[in-house]
C-alpha cells in the first residue's frame, strides 16, 4: 500500500474513505473532528491535499478531473462545508449553465463580505462584490444569472465575456436591453461597467455555443465585421436547407460563409462506433461543402486556435474577402 503502510488504522481507514468519494465522483469532507485530525496527519503526509476546510482530495485523482469537473467538485463540497457561501463569476455561470471559458475556470469563485477574512486556498478565489439579489440552485447559493454575467463582462477580456452574454440570451432568453436596464439599475458605479455595457452591444443568442462566440469576439477584436449566425442556406428543390457558423452577405446580393470546426462537430454521442461515426459526419460536411459550392456559395473553415492571433486571423478572414470594419477596442 505504500505510504499508508505507515498508517495509523484509523488514517488507513480515512485513505480509503477518500477514494470511496471519489469513486463516486465527490471530493473527500472530514465531517467529524477525528477524521479531520486523520486528514490532516495525511496531509502531512503528502498522501492527499487540502483544497478547502474540511476537503481533502487524492492528488492523482484531481489531477485527472477536467477543468469543469474540478470546479463543480469543489463547489459541491464547499456548499456543504459552508451553506451560506454565494459563488459568482465563471463558477456561478458554469452552475446556471450559461458559459464555460477555460480560461476564467482556474479556481472556485466565492463571493467574500467586505469584513470577513479567510484562509486563502489554491483553488478558491474571494471576490469582493455586493452580491446582490442571490438565487438557489439545488445545494447551490449563486448571484442571480443577470449579475453573474455582468460581472464576467465588466472583469473579464471581450474574447471570453461574450460567450457569456450571449449564453445568457441563449439559455435564459434574455434580450439585449432587459441585461441593460438590469446593469443600469443595480450596477451603476460598479468598477468596470462601462465595459459590460460595451460587451451588451455584440450579445446574441443564436451563437450555437461559448466556442463560436470566442471566435465571433476574435473576428470583432480583429476588425471583421460582424457576421449573420446560423445562416440559413436553402437547398435546390425545396428539399429543407444548409446551415453555416456564420454568414456575410456581399453588396451583389453573394454570401461569403464560414465554419468553425472543433472535435465536437465529428462527434456523435448517439452513436456506440464514435469512429465510424466521425467518419459519417465528416463525409456529410464534405458532401455539403461541395454542394454549396456548386450552388456559388464561398465557404471558410477554421479552428479555434487560429483565433487565437487576432491580427493573423484578421489577415486570413480579409484574404478571403470577408468585409472589414473598425476594430473593437477591449479596455
Amino acid at each position: 500500500m505504500g505510504k499508508a503502510d505507515h498508517c495509523s488504522k484509523s488514517q488507513t481507514r480515512l485513505f480509503f474513505s477518500v477514494f470511496e468519494a471519489h469513486h463516486d465522483g465527490r471530493l473527500f469532507i472530514a465531517a467529524e473532528k477525528w477524521d479531520e485530525r486523520c486528514a490532516y496527519a495525511l496531509m502531512q503526509k503528502q498522501m492527499i491535499v487540502r483544497l478547502y476546510n474540511h476537503v481533502y482530495v487524492d492528488p492523482a485523482y484531481w489531477n485527472d478531473l477536467g477543468i469543469e469537473d474540478r470546479i463543480f467538485q469543489l463547489a459541491s463540497a464547499i456548499a456543504v462545508v459552508e451553506p451560506d457561501a454565494v459563488f459568482c463569476g465563471a463558477t456561478a455561470a458554469l452552475l446556471y449553465g450559461i458559459g464555460s471559458a477555460h480560461t476564467l475556470l482556474d479556481k472556485v469563485q466565492v463571493l467574500l463580505p467586505r469584513s470577513t477574512r479567510r484562509d486563502t486556498y489554491e483553488f478558491v478565489e474571494y471576490r469582493r462584490w455586493r452580491a446582490g439579489e442571490v438565487w438557489q440552485l439545488g445545494p447551490f447559493t449563486l448571484t442571480d444569472p443577470y449579475r453573474t454575467v455582468v460581472d464576467i463582462a465588466r472583469t473579464s477580456a471581450f474574447r471570453y465575456a461574450l460567450g457569456y452574454v450571449d449564453g445568457l440570451a441563449r439559455e435564459y432568453d434574455v434580450e439585449r436591453e432587459e441585461l441593460r436596464a438590469y446593469a443600469q439599475a443595480n450596477c451603476r458605479g460598479l468598477h468596470g461597467i462601462a465595459r459590460a455595457f460595451n460587451v451588451f452591444e455584440h450579445m446574441d443568442g443564436r451563437s450555437d455555443n461559448g466556442g463560436e462566440s470566442e471566435a465571433r469576439a476574435a473576428m470583432i477584436l480583429a476588425g471583421v465585421a460582424t457576421p449573420e449566425l446560423q445562416v440559413e442556406i436553402t437547398r435546390p428543390g425545396n428539399a429543407g436547407y444548409y446551415l453555416a457558423d456564420y454568414g456575410w452577405q456581399m453588396p451583389d446580393g453573394s454570401w461569403k460563409l464560414a465554419e468553425l470546426h472543433g472535435l465536437g462537430k465529428f462527434e456523435d454521442n448517439h452513436q456506440d462506433d464514435s469512429e465510424h461515426a466521425a467518419a459519417k459526419t465528416y463525409r456529410a460536411a464534405l458532401i455539403r461543402d461541395a454542394n454549396l459550392r456548386a450552388m456559388g456559395y464561398n465557404i471558410i473553415h477554421f479552428k479555434l486556435s487560429d483565433t487565437y492571433n487576432v491580427e493573423a486571423f484578421g489577415t486570413m478572414m480579409r484574404g478571403f474577402g470577408i468585409p472589414t470594419t473598425k476594430p473593437y477596442a477591449d479596455s
